[in-house]
């Protein structure tokens, strides 16, 4: 569907995926939770061609402009005095890239924190909403992060990620024996080690996790992999390439140290998410990590 959004407010004009369809329907596909309609038709923050609908049964047509209005919100965390690095940034969402050793959330008056930089970043650049990400990366991994500046869209990106339909790929610095262009495809189930607070395993009776790779690189004894997530079970990447005898490099947990590298050698570099409206793919890809220096060739962003 084609879109503006413009001081608060949001003007769709319906196409043939809504064509008779209800208000109802479009709740449900931007899986809007009851209070949330109960809200827009109560106050009157959804017009259809002008008019206020009556219920959800308002039925839609090709054609039609439907309006949302958003309530004034506020960013809802003390900001730190830097702001974080945005990569790209579109009417609803932003991606901000996170250096090693930083955390994506910490308490509300934590600012060394991603949210808090990202509160910082909202608030120099006129964006009023709450701090809101949707996936997470671990302390020590380095890459790209999602957040949304529309709450409106929040539970939709929430279910895309469920559904896989959030794409991120990793490169991985490690040790080990593989031929390039060799795949993998790990799928051992994750728990959290009994013995090791912090740590997770492969175990019998962990979740779920599928973890598919292909080296693509060897500089001396260091292999690059290029990762995708199936699942997304924390430290999974990493559990998976040490049980598999290909560690991570300065991996402090499951990895092998190497003062060639400066940081932890995971890298969340691509990001592939859709717009909620337009459903235009769109990708976002890093800039480039000087920890990979020595692949630079073999990296194509």
């Amino acid at each position: 569907m084609k879109y503006s959004m413009n001081h608060g407010s949001l003007e769709i004009r319906i196409d043939a995926e809504f064509d008779q369809k209800t208000l109802g329907d479009f709740f449900d596909v931007y899986r809007q939770s009851k209070k949330n309609r109960s809200a827009l038709l109560r106050e009157k923050r959804i017009t259809v061609n002008g008019s206020t609908p009556a219920n959800e049964e308002a039925l839609l047509h090709k054609g039609d402009t439907m309006r949302l209005f958003f309530p004034e919100e506020a960013v809802d965390r003390l900001p730190a005095d830097k702001e974080c690095t945005v990569v790209y940034e579109d009417d609803f969402v932003y991606v901000v890239h996170k250096d090693a050793g930083v955390i994506i959330h910490g308490d509300p008056d934590d600012t060394g924190c991603l949210a808090a930089m990202a509160a910082a970043w909202q608030l120099n650049n006129g964006i009023q909403a709450p701090v809101r990400y949707i996936h997470r990366l671990d302390k020590e991994t380095t890459g790209l992060v999602l957040f949304v500046k529309c709450s409106f869209f929040q539970p939709w990106f929430d279910a895309m990620l469920e559904a896989k339909e959030v794409q991120r790929k990793y490169l991985a610095v490690c040790t080990g024996r593989a031929k390039i262009r060799q795949a993998f495809t790990w799928n051992g189930p994750i728990g959290r080690d009994r013995h090791v607070s912090g740590k997770y395993r492969v175990s019998k009776t962990g979740k779920e996790a599928l973890t598919k790779a292909r080296c693509i690189a060897r500089h001396g004894e260091y292999l690059l992999m290029d990762c995708s997530l199936e699942t997304g079970r924390t430290h999974q990447i990493r559990v998976h390439m040490s049980e598999s005898k290909h560690p991570i490099i300065n991996d402090p947990l499951y990895g092998v140290p190497s003062a060639d590298f400066r940081n932890m050698c995971l890298w969340a570099y691509r990001l592939t998410f859709h717009d909620p409206l337009s459903h235009e793919e769109i990708t976002v890809n890093d800039s480039f990590n000087k920890d990979y220096a020595l692949f630079r060739r073999d990296i194509s962003l």
